[in-house]
């Protein structure tokens, strides 16, 4: 072993020797056209010198040219608005079930389905250094959504749950409204970069905080034992989180200032579930539950854009429209305490950024 090493002492020399050779002659290769390159600094060879590695790996197009939209003597600065048309769907969303006389069931009756208006404003800031962006935005979203449902001649409606919903008891009429409301507060830093002629790409990362808001209201009438009983019940639902926050958006460009974008984002939040249940009428029930626990959230994009400067690159204005989706995984408590499935935002987003 010890003559082998012996033999291989003068090539790991050689070798060093060699790599060095190289490393100098790329730092003198990489002088800018401004320096001549005996006044190159050469980096100390315990610890290269990356301030004068910089010009160098710029020279030759390493580094990606900033692709945020770089206005004239502007302040750097970006505000945004976005008209949100989006529908909310939810598993665990059953408010009654009807059955046959033999408790066969023939269908769900769910709330029904409906797209209702929010909006989103964010405002952007291009920091100096390497043309880093800050961006803030603020998303709100309401939705109500009801549901009425009358059983066939013959067949009754389950409650679901557990009060009154046994097979002995069955309600010829039944009613539901639900309540949601979303609101999202993201900080995030990023930089938007070419990697090619027509595409740019903004990876990012930083924090969000989403309140959701989720309540359910049901009547149920017609027991065969009490033609006059009502039973209703009220279910809400509350949990909020803070998290950390990454993602990709890239930028498709083609002609006459239009592209095609397509964005992902995922975020993993650590956040308090609250879940109350109010039952009252031929039975009377209260129950409350509160606990910890980490849930995540993907979000994804596509659309088309178009961007226009003015003023002799004074000012910028961009449009966007496209498609969304947002899903909250583990969200639906509505049946018990044990998840049941998740809560899904999606629709048409119009997209509106002035850039300063």
């Amino acid at each position: 072993m010890r003559w082998n090493l012996k033999k291989m002492w003068p090539t790991i020399a050689a070798s060093m020797l060699l790599t060095l050779s190289f490393t100098y002659a790329d730092i003198n290769d990489c002088a800018t056209p401004d320096l001549p390159k005996s006044n190159l600094v050469k980096p100390a060879l315990s610890a290269p010198n990356l301030e004068n590695c910089l010009p160098c790996l710029e020279t030759n197009g390493v580094i990606n040219p900033p692709g945020m939209p770089l206005t004239r003597n502007g302040w750097g600065f970006q505000i945004s608005a976005d008209a949100l048309l989006w529908q909310l769907q939810e598993d665990g969303l059953i408010y009654a079930t009807e059955s046959t006389i033999l408790t066969l069931p023939v269908e769900n009756n769910r709330v029904k389905q409906k797209s209702n208006w929010g909006f989103r404003v964010g405002l952007d800031w291009t920091l100096p250094h390497d043309n880093w962006d800050i961006a803030a935005t603020w998303t709100h979203l309401i939705s109500n959504r009801h549901g009425n449902a009358t059983a066939a001649t013959g067949n009754a409606l389950r409650k679901p749950g557990i009060i009154l919903s046994s097979t002995a008891v069955g309600f010829t009429t039944a009613s539901a409204k639900y309540h949601n409301r979303l609101e999202q507060i993201s900080l995030n830093t990023g930089r938007e970069f070419f990697v090619s002629k027509w595409v740019t790409l903004r990876p990012f990362f930083g924090l969000r905080a989403d309140w959701l808001r989720q309540r359910l209201r049901a009547s149920y009438s017609g027991i065969a034992t009490n033609p006059t009983g009502i039973q209703a019940t009220q279910r809400r639902v509350k949990w909020w989180g803070i998290g950390i926050e990454s993602g990709l958006n890239t930028q498709w460009s083609f002609c006459g200032g239009f592209s095609l974008y397509g964005n992902v984002a995922g975020a993993i939040e650590y956040g308090l579930t609250k879940q109350t249940v109010n039952e009252s009428g031929l039975v009377a029930y209260a129950f409350k539950d509160s606990y910890h626990i980490c849930r995540p959230i993907i979000d994804l994009q596509l659309g088309l854009g178009w961007d226009y400067n003015s003023c002799n690159d004074c000012f910028h204005f961009g449009l966007k429209l496209g498609w969304e989706n947002h899903v909250y995984f583990n969200q639906s408590l509505f049946l018990g305490s044990v998840p049941l499935g998740d809560l899904t935002y999606q629709g048409w987003t119009l997209h509106a950024n002035f850039d300063f």
